[in-house]
Order: C-alpha cells, then sequence, then structure tokens
C-alpha cells in the first residue's frame, strides 16, 4: 500500500459494485475513508456540492476529487514505484490487466447488477431494509415512501427485464468458466505476481453472488434471496473462482 495513508470521504450508494470496487482501492493504498451512504438520487445530487460531476462513487479529501475506482486507483498508484502499482504500466501486464478490468468490471459488473437487481427488486420488503440501513434518518424514513422512485431509476438505468436478465446469467456463468481455468493452475493473482486492479475488479464484480466473508456492501442472507438467484449464487459459490475470491478477501487486498 501507499507509504502515507491519506483521509478520505467516499460519497456513494452502497450496493453498486464500483462502491465496494473503491473500497478495496482505498484499502490497498492504505487510504483512511470515512463512508457516507444516501439514496441513489441523493447521492448523485450532493456530489455536486463537494467537486464531483453527478457520478458515484466520489472520494473526497484534502486537495482532490475523484469519482470512480479507477481513476481513484490512478491518483493514488502515483506516489508508488512502477512495481507496486495497482494499473501496472509494463507490457505485456499491462494490456493484461486492462482486458481483466473490462472484462470483470465492465462486463461481469454490469452483468451481475442486471441479474441480480432484476431478482431482488420486486422484493420490496426484503430489500426496503438492506436500502434504509446506512442512509440517513430522513432518507430511512421516507424509503417507503421513495422505494417505488429507486426501484424505477435503477430499472430504467440498468434497463431490467426477463430478457436481459437471463442473457445476463448465462454471461456471468461463462465469466466464471474462464476464470475457473484461469485459476486451476494455483495461481495466487490473476495477472503477474501481484496484485492488480484486476483482481480488486474481479473481487467486486463477483460478491454480490457470492457473498465472501469481507464484503463491505450490505447484502440479504443467502438463505433470504429469491429462489432463482439463490440458486446461482449457490451453484458460483462452488466454483474455484470463488475459492480464488474468498482468498483475496482474506488477505485483505494490501499486495504484501
Amino acid at each position: 500500500m501507499s507509504g502515507a495513508s491519506a483521509t478520505a470521504t467516499m460519497l456513494t450508494f452502497q450496493p453498486m459494485i464500483d462502491s465496494e470496487t473503491t473500497r478495496l482501492v482505498a484499502r490497498y493504498h492504505g487510504i483512511d475513508v470515512t463512508e457516507r451512504d444516501h439514496l441513489l438520487v441523493s447521492a448523485l445530487v450532493r456530489t455536486r456540492f463537494h467537486g464531483g460531476d453527478g457520478h458515484v462513487p466520489l472520494l473526497f479529501g484534502k486537495g482532490f476529487a475523484l469519482t470512480g475506482p479507477y481513476p481513484i486507483a490512478q491518483h493514488f498508484d502515483a506516489a508508488l514505484p512502477a512495481a507496486r502499482r495497482l494499473i501496472p504500466t509494463e507490457q505485456p501486464l499491462a494490456a493484461e490487466v486492462a482486458a481483466d478490468w473490462q472484462r470483470y468490471n465492465g462486463g461481469m459488473g454490469t452483468d451481475v447488477a442486471v441479474f441480480a437487481y432484476h431478482h431482488l427488486l420486486p422484493e420490496r420488503a426484503l430489500m426496503e431494509p438492506i436500502f434504509a440501513a446506512p442512509v440517513p434518518w430522513l432518507e430511512a424514513r421516507l424509503l417507503p415512501l421513495t422505494y417505488p422512485i429507486l426501484r424505477a431509476v435503477i430499472t430504467f438505468g440498468l434497463k431490467l427485464s426477463a430478457e436481459r436478465a437471463a442473457a445476463a446469467a448465462v454471461r456471468i456463468r461463462a465469466s466464471f468458466d474462464a476464470t475457473d481455468r484461469r485459476v486451476a493452475d494455483g495461481r495466487t493473482y490473476l495477472a503477474g505476481d501481484r496484485l492488480t486492479i484486476a483482481d480488486i475488479a474481479l473481487c467486486a464484480a463477483a460478491a454480490p453472488l457470492l457473498l465472501p466473508r469481507g464484503y463491505g456492501a450490505l447484502m440479504p442472507s443467502l438463505e433470504a434471496m429469491p429462489a432463482t438467484l439463490r440458486t446461482l449464487m449457490e451453484e458460483l459459490r462452488a466454483r474455484p473462482t470463488a475459492a480464488f475470491v474468498q482468498r483475496l478477501y482474506d488477505h485483505g487486498f494490501t499486495g504484501s
């Protein structure tokens, strides 16, 4: 991690995959983060008051306001020797990590969000307490009234439908198949001999379906999940990729 720790505030909607990705990036860099969680629309609006651009997660502190886990990693990587950066510059490792970032943060991350939210959002009694738990009291008190708006915003943003959820499940299984083959040789990290943002992208994207120990987002228990979602989760939790992800969470994302 970085030689000198920083203090920062993360403004976000806590269930987002990019929120977990940012938590793990911050952990690697030794950043002391205070997390401020809000419901999605409120979080987006509040970023404007802290130097953001209307997107979350926003990490801000003395002299910086950074949106999204990749720019955050780039910013704090600059203080590290090249050999310890999450985003490597040396080839061919840099190209492999860049491809993995797109594969997991972009592709699989979107598929996991689509599949999970399609099955979770209709379960209002299950999800209201999850959304309400980390947010300010007024937002939590108003959630019974604003839940339909939150559901509509997420549904529109992810273009949720039964067809998209089914297609996402197929791609998620394919992503796990490919990752299972990669980690079958017992490697410690996805690419090269050190932790990179590729490992963080995989872990954050897979975590909502694996529920690893150390996962930083609030989620319903496996037993409480809707049946279709629980079935896929139970299948994936038995895969080699799940064991690989759990080892990284147990290791602490320190890179040491």
